[in-house]
């Protein structure tokens, strides 16, 4: 293994090229695997450590899940952790929007519902991944339209009842990303907030920055003026989407379908916001938008403007909107107590 230099940088390690001889693939036929290193100095970057390993585990196979082949700490470097992980090699989602500005509804289709299918399940298990972003969406070389959800180092696990449904529990820290951080997240309260649809927030703005080019907020608080002005809006009934345009002087280009499942999504108050399964059972999940092109066979992705109406075409993005741009997770805030039951 060459780690003179690494190839990609997780949320909390570098991640360098490796063989996979003793896991999966076995010893007579090693596979690439992606082998991410992380210093486990501070505590919490142990915990980090153990939390990525733990939530890998319970996740399982899922075809649009990161694959896990295994785990170890080096005898030499007691502060050194390593996980072994498939390789995805089509690089980021990230770089895929940064490539093309923004993509047209048949071009974020797929990845959208590979994402909400992943998060779902997730979910199934319990497990809660809190940093979904472009990021951490990595895409396949060998299918334009594959992804592989990465990154499940801030994730944290909820006891599932016999009925298959999550067992709601309170937490306090603040583990996310700025921009796809949700509001509940952001408020301080001595009864901690429910992390079950953080994840749905966080998937409504990966999904907006596709299909707009720019991100819907700067952050959820009260200090981005963005956000206060959304949170009026949808006090007075007014949908995300139609609220973010209409900030920049600008009529929402997106289809009816896909701008209902996104004020489904963001939806400021999570007791109404859209569950995981809502989002997957959604006709716009379900269907993939239809292309107007006679030329368009489908095999590869679609970006904006080759199956846009005249209004998308028109459109240009605000100078003053929020630019896409990489963000690093924030570590959770000191707690007292912990999750609260």
């Amino acid at each position: 293994m060459d780690i003179s230099r690494p190839f990609g940088e997780g949320g909390f390690g570098a991640v360098y090229r490796g063989k996979d001889k003793c896991g999966e693939s076995g010893k007579e036929d090693p596979k690439d695997c992606a082998a991410k290193r992380v210093l486990l100095a501070e505590k919490q970057d142990r915990e980090s450590y153990e939390t990525e390993l733990d939530m890998l585990k319970a996740v399982g196979k899922h075809k649009h899940i990161i694959g896990f082949y295994g785990s170890a700490e080096d005898k030499d470097k007691e502060n050194e952790g390593w996980l072994f992980l498939e390789m995805a090699t089509g690089g980021e989602l990230f770089d895929r929007l940064i490539d093309s500005g923004s993509l047209s509804e048949r071009a974020a289709w797929p990845f959208v519902s590979s994402i909400a299918d992943a998060v779902a399940h997730c979910h199934s298990q319990g497990v809660m991944h809190r940093d979904l972003k472009l990021e951490n969406v990595m895409l396949l070389a060998d299918d334009p339209r594959g992804i592989k959800l990465i990154d499940f180092g801030l994730a944290m696990k909820l006891d599932v009842g016999a009925d298959g449904k999550v067992i709601e529990k309170k937490v306090k820290d603040t583990a996310g990303t700025q921009a796809y951080r949700a509001p509940e997240v952001n408020v301080p309260s001595s009864d901690g907030h429910s992390p079950l649809k953080v994840d749905v927030w966080a998937m409504g703005i990966v999904a907006f920055s596709l299909v707009a080019g720019f991100f819907p907020l700067l952050e959820a608080k009260e200090s981005d003026w963005r956000y206060k002005k959304l949170k009026a809006d949808q006090a007075k009934g007014m949908g995300a989407c139609e609220s973010i345009f209409k900030t920049y002087k600008r009529q929402c280009h997106f289809s009816p379908s896909l701008r209902e499942l996104l004020d489904g999504m963001l939806t400021i108050e999570y007791e109404t916001r859209l569950s995981v399964q809502e989002v997957l059972a959604h006709p716009w999940i379900q269907t993939a938008p239809a292309s107007t092109q006679p030329d368009d066979d489908g095999d590869g992705p679609v970006y904006r403007g080759t199956d846009a109406d005249e209004l998308m075409e028109d459109f240009a993005i605000p100078e003053d909107a929020v630019p896409l741009c990489r963000q690093r997770a924030g570590r959770p805030a000191p707690m007292d107590d912990g999750a609260l039951a």
